[in-house]
């Protein structure tokens, strides 16, 4: 379910208990060319963009509620490119209400992004 974040803007939280190293499903968008994906992302403040390959990006801005997977320096999910879909997954049980992250590595922004996941171990940028 999509709701406020206390990470950033609206997050997407678990509607029920979820079990460890589970396929939760995919990200929606449609495909483009990786080169004007950068262009969009350096436009804007938020990135709803998954580089897929060399060539190719998806972008997530009009897809399913996936794209509001947040930023976690200790995430509790992670993707995976197959192809070009792009799988979310669970890395540990993840409790109702709990609200789902991923480790977005660093971004393509110049001087990067300020982080706000709130774990204390936090890398601080993105």
């Amino acid at each position: 379910m999509v709701r406020r974040s206390g990470i950033h803007g609206r997050g997407l939280f678990a509607g029920m208990d979820l079990p460890g190293r589970r396929k939760l499903g995919e990200l929606s968008g449609r495909v483009v060319g990786r080169l004007a994906a950068r262009r969009e992302i350096l436009r804007h403040p938020v990135i709803y963009f998954v580089t897929l390959n060399r060539r190719d990006a998806l972008d997530c801005r009009e897809g399913n509620a996936f794209k509001h997977l947040n930023h976690g320096c200790a995430p509790n999910c992670f993707l995976r490119v197959r192809g070009m879909a792009v799988e979310v997954y669970t890395l540990r049980e993840i409790a109702k209400g709990t609200e789902l992250t991923v480790d977005y590595g660093t971004t393509p922004h110049p001087g990067g992004m300020a982080c706000q996941c709130g774990f204390p171990q936090c890398r601080r940028i993105l």
